[in-house]
Order: structure tokens, then C-alpha cells, then sequence
């Protein structure tokens, strides 16, 4: 087996050619970011009450505006401070004449039933106007989101292993088409059971080709994977930012949707440019054709590759038997410091994952202007992003991502009081929104730090059934956001208090972490455990050592059983 990173070492582990290509699968995460966000803006919040004919014919009663039609036919809920537009006064509106003596206030109060009205001032159609997604079926609109969630677990497990079988580059390139195909199939859905299934399509294709490119540029920059992984979802922050604009300009949601799909087009023509990863090849025997490729990598960046270089990359499989063998995610359990740092990893990417999507989903519930609030919010999650990358190996990821937690479950709090108590005073409502964006901040920061935690905490033989385990639980979280964002309606200090609350029992919880930074990741299940104990330092030092000394003579191959 070829160790690319070796190769890496003579040719640059992130030259021009690697910026270029970067550069360009970086797209993927603009559809990647408008997709998942979408619901803001194509299920915004939306004023709504039931049609009262005659009443509300402008003709018959030129005198009667919006607020008197409400006051005339609607019951005001004093809790929650605004007109119940799922119900009417119940009174007969056929005998309604200019006197308006039909008017009865005392009546009892009934579902819609003539259907309903709405303020299409700022959004023309979406699909609470479309579909009433409204009252009674607002669980169903929750629950239409949470099954795009679904969709990416999906996604994540089918082109997870389609990469691995097939190669980086085919997966990305036919889940882009695919993300294409389907998402014009949800712009155009008349039927929404058919609407639900094509974003679930959507969310499979769209997070399949995100995640697999972020697998193929980490594979690529060698010892700059931690930078260039965390800023590959500032392009998904690029994204959900973008879905401001067009929803600004196309109000309607099917230009919308239609407008978000077609962003994947471009990606068509970057193809043709990005090679295959030379890291695919080697580790699945292809030796030749990631020789062949790693020779382009070299010459675009202006360097050459020779026999020696590969002398030295050629790394013999002296494994045991017993590490030969499949492993699989009940692994994680069986050991008693790894099963405990499993549950805190689940429980730190399920946290994670409720809390960002939280956030993001509740953009039109914040006072203010939802287009600036959705953009705002992109902001301060690419802020995030680049403190996180200025500092993550200074600081270490432990007391990182335990502070980006705490950041978060602060401000939400701070945020809901804010919320609780502002009495229509603006400055404190202000103060609300810029805690609810410094909460993103965190929860942004937090996102991008336990990915890669993830992957530095577990030994290589159970890496992959790691990060399974916490995607897993991240959309565990992101399916349950969408039904914690519809309790504010009801409950409008629950939301915030619930994302703050699990986010600063995740923050502690975060210190129990073993520090990873400028430490060699474990090999075995025998040194995960001593990793965790504390008790591997030695022996990094020990590869440390032996790795430069290797590096230094050409024909030397690394035999770490014999110098360990």
C-alpha cells in the first residue's frame, strides 16, 4: 500500500493544484447549504386567518380594513398576544349586512370553515398557502422537514459506500445530477405527499455529494486537512446565505425552488477539472492509476517525483490477524473508556446537530427582517468558522468545543430572557437577536470542531463506524429540530431554553474529551484505550521520532512493530 501523505510531502500538501481544485468542489456546498435551509423561506412564518365572506369582500365593504376584519370575526388569544387564525366567531356571516348586526363576539368560537386567508404581501405562494400546512397540519409541515433530515442519514450511508466502491469523483459528479433531477421534481410537485418524497431525494443526493466532499479535500491536503475540512462548510454557510437573495427575488416557492436546484449546474463543467483521489486508488490497490495521478498533482505544483519518493511511501500490512478483522459499531461499546467517550460523542454531535439546524430553522421567527436575519446568520457561522480554524490548534479542540457550547447555550438563554422580558422595549429586543446570533456563532464553531475531533479520537480500525455513530445522532438531532421550533407558537420561551440548556450539558460534558491536538491518532483498540488513560505519549513521541528519521534515508520502509 502507497501512504500518500508521504507522497504529499515531496509534491506539497496543499500547492496551486490543490488550491485549484479545492477551490472548485467547494461548490457543492452552496446547493448543499440552500437545500437544507430551504424551509425558511419556502414554509416561512405567514400571516393567516379564515375567510369570513361576505365580510372580508372588499367590494360589499370598502370601509372594513384587515385589523377590523380580524377584530369583527377572529377571538384574540391573550397569551399569546395576536388573533387565533385557525377559528372564527361562529355566527351565520350569510346574514351579514352594512349594519354588520350579525357581528355576535359572545358566539362560540369554531374551526375555519370556509377555508382560509392570507398575507401574500411578502411571500406570494408557499406551501402553507398552497397546501394549509396551517393548524392542525402544522405537525405535518414539521414532519415534512424532519424526513428531509432523514434523507441525508440516507444519503450519508448509501454515497458513503458507493465512494468507497466506486471512487470520490463519480459519486460527487452523479449526486450533483441527481440533486439537480430532483430538486426541479420538488419545484414542480402539485401533490405533496410527492413534494415530501422528492426533497428526501433532494436531501440523499445533495448531503451525499456535501460529505463526500469533504472525505476527497481532506484526502488530498495531507497535514492541511483540519483547515481546509473546517472551511468546506463555510461554502454550505455560503449557501444558506444565498438562499436570502433568491427567495428575495422569488417570492413564489417553486421559482424558488427551482432557482436553488438549478445552482448545482455548474458543477457539471468543474468536473471535467478535478482528478480522482490519489488516496482512493492507494488504498484500494490501485497503485498505478494513483501514481499517474499523484505525477499530475506533481507537476502542476512544480515538482517532481521519483523512484525513491515511492521506495519510501510503500508501507508493508503487518497487522495481526486479530487487527485484521472487521470491526463494527457495537465495537465502540465493548471497551469501558471507549464506550464512554461513544456516548459523549453521540450525545455531543446529537446536541450539535438539534441546536444548528434549531437555530437555523427559527430565522423567521426572530424579530426583524427574515432575508437579513437568514444572511446574518450565515455570517456569524462563517465568523465562527474562522475563529475555530485560528485557533484550533493553538487552544486544542477540548477546551474549543466545550467553549463553543457554553457560547451557545448562553446566548440562547440570554436570548429567550431577553425575548421573555423586553415589555416592546426595542433595545432589549435587539439585545435578543445579536445573543441568538452569537448563540449560531457557537453552535457553528461546534459543528465544524466534532467532525474532525470525532475522527481524531477513535483508532483508524474503527474510525469510520465512529463518525457513523455520531452522524447518526446527528440526525437524530436535526430530525427532532423542526418539532422543538413548532412549540413557539405556543411556547415561545421553550425553543431557546431547551437549545441553551442541552448545549451547556454538552459543553461540560466536552471537558471529559481526551486532548487530540499535535497527537498521533491511535492505530489499535489496545491504544485507544491508553490514549485515553493518558498513557500513549510516550509512545507518539516514539513514531514521532522514527517517522522523521524515516524521512530522511529513501530506501528506509517504516516498521513500527519492530522500533516500538
Amino acid at each position: 500500500m502507497i501512504e500518500f501523505d508521504i507522497v504529499l510531502d515531496r509534491i506539497g500538501h496543499f500547492g496551486k493544484y490543490q488550491f485549484r481544485i479545492v477551490s472548485l468542489v467547494y461548490w457543492l456546498g452552496i446547493p448543499a447549504g440552500l437545500h437544507s435551509l430551504a424551509s425558511v423561506f419556502y414554509a416561512p412564518p405567514i400571516e393567516y386567518r379564515c375567510n369570513v365572506p361576505p365580510i372580508d369582500n372588499s367590494s360589499a365593504y370598502p370601509y372594513l380594513n384587515e385589523s377590523l376584519i380580524l377584530d369583527l370575526t377572529t377571538p384574540y388569544d391573550s397569551d399569546k398576544d395576536q388573533y387565533d387564525g385557525c377559528q372564527r366567531y361562529g355566527y351565520d356571516l350569510q346574514t351579514c349586512d352594512e349594519t354588520l348586526a350579525c357581528v355576535n363576539k359572545t358566539a362560540q368560537t369554531i374551526n375555519c370553515d370556509m377555508g382560509y386567508h392570507f398575507d401574500t404581501s411578502e411571500f406570494t405562494r408557499t406551501i402553507d398557502t398552497q397546501w394549509e400546512m396551517i393548524c392542525d397540519k402544522e405537525v405535518i409541515n414539521a414532519a415534512a422537514t424532519s424526513v428531509y433530515f432523514l434523507g441525508m442519514w440516507a444519503g450519508a450511508i448509501v454515497f458513503g459506500y458507493t465512494s468507497d466502491r466506486y471512487g470520490r469523483r463519480i459519486t460527487m459528479f452523479y449526486c450533483n445530477l441527481l440533486t439537480i433531477f430532483f430538486g426541479i421534481l420538488t419545484a414542480f410537485s402539485h401533490w405533496f405527499p410527492l413534494f415530501v418524497v422528492a426533497r428526501f431525494l433532494v436531501a440523499a443526493t445533495n448531503h451525499g455529494a456535501f460529505l463526500i466532499m469533504c472525505i476527497y479535500v481532506m484526502e488530498i491536503t495531507g497535514k492541511y486537512r483540519t483547515p481546509v475540512g473546517v472551511n468546506a462548510h463555510t461554502a454550505f454557510a455560503l449557501g444558506y446565505m444565498l438562499a436570502s437573495f433568491f427567495s428575495y427575488f422569488l417570492r413564489d416557492w417553486r421559482f424558488f425552488y427551482l432557482g436553488i436546484s438549478l445552482t448545482s449546474l455548474p458543477y457539471i463543467a468543474f468536473h471535467f477539472f478535478i482528478p480522482e483521489s490519489p488516496n482512493w486508488h492507494f488504498s484500494n490497490g490501485r497503485n498505478e492509476m494513483g501514481k499517474e495521478i499523484s505525477q499530475e498533482f506533481a507537476r502542476k505544483n512544480g515538482k517532481e517525483l521519483d523512484e525513491s519518493v515511492w521506495k519510501l511511501a510503500e508501507v508493508q500490512d503487518q497487522k495481526e490477524d486479530t487487527e485484521k478483522r472487521q470491526y463494527s459499531s457495537l465495537d465502540l461499546f465493548k471497551r469501558p473508556r471507549m464506550r464512554l467517550i461513544t456516548f459523549n460523542v453521540m450525545f455531543s454531535w446529537f446536541v450539535v446537530s438539534l441546536v444548528y439546524y434549531g437555530l437555523s430553522l427559527n430565522a423567521g421567527n426572530l424579530s426583524g427582517n427574515i432575508w437579513w436575519n437568514n444572511a446574518i446568520n450565515g455570517v456569524m457561522e462563517i465568523l465562527g468558522y474562522i475563529i475555530v480554524t485560528l485557533t484550533m490548534d493553538r487552544w486544542g479542540r477540548r477546551i474549543l468545543l466545550s467553549g463553543s457550547f457554553l457560547l451557545c447555550g448562553f446566548a440562547c438563554i440570554g436570548s429567550m430572557l431577553c425575548n421573555l422580558y423586553a415589555d416592546g422595549n426595542e433595545a432589549v429586543i435587539t439585545t435578543g437577536v445579536a445573543l441568538a446570533f452569537m448563540g449560531k456563532i457557537g453552535a457553528g464553531g461546534a459543528f465544524a470542531i466534532v467532525y474532525n475531533y470525532t475522527a481524531e479520537l477513535y483508532p483508524t480500525v474503527v474510525r469510520s463506524n465512529g463518525l457513523g455513530v455520531g452522524s447518526m445522532a446527528a440526525r437524530w438531532g436535526s430530525i427532532l429540530s423542526p418539532f422543538v421550533i413548532l412549540v413557539y407558537d405556543t411556547l415561545p420561551w421553550f425553543p431557546s431554553t431547551f437549545f441553551g440548556s442541552l448545549s451547556l450539558v454538552a459543553g461540560v460534558l466536552a471537558l471529559l474529551y481526551p486532548e487530540t491536538t499535535n497527537m498521533t491518532m491511535p492505530q489499535t483498540m489496545e491504544e485507544a484505550e491508553l490514549f485515553y488513560k493518558g498513557k500513549l505519549e510516550q509512545k507518539n513521541e516514539a513514531v514521532m521520532e522514527y517517522t522523521n528519521q524515516c524521512l530522511e534515508v529513501d530506501d528506509m520502509k517504516p516498521n513500527w512493530d519492530t522500533k516500538l
